[in-house]
């Protein structure tokens, strides 16, 4: 059931960012149409949440992998920035007293 649990976190938490959700994506309308925004996954994996940013734009963009914990706080990532047309990858876990990473998400602007 903790299998279930945590792909349905990292599946929501992905499907937010790949649409754009509210918050989440920081372009103006106009960039987006220019195809000037981030194209990101999130997953978990070896207890660890990992994000995936491409640029496909112009413009250098920032993104950080946001670690959702169990028993302790949740874990950020620094700031990573993408160049465009590169792609960066990005991992990150929990505090040593965590049960696990629980989900992963992805966070723009930096």
């Amino acid at each position: 059931m903790k299998i279930l649990w945590k792909r349905a976190l990292v599946t929501g938490a992905a499907g937010i960012a790949l649409a754009g959700g509210a918050g989440l994506v920081t372009a103006s309308p106009a960039a987006a149409a220019e195809g000037n925004v981030l194209q990101c996954r999130a997953w978990v994996a070896d207890n660890r949440a990992y994000g995936e940013c491409f640029n496909p734009g112009t413009q250098l963009h920032a993104f950080s992998v946001h670690a959702i914990c169990g028993w302790s706080p949740d874990a950020y990532s620094n700031w990573y920035y993408v160049t465009p047309g590169g792609t960066t990858t990005v991992s990150i876990g929990c505090g040593p007293l965590s049960t696990g990473v629980g989900g992963a998400a992805i966070e723009y602007g930096g």
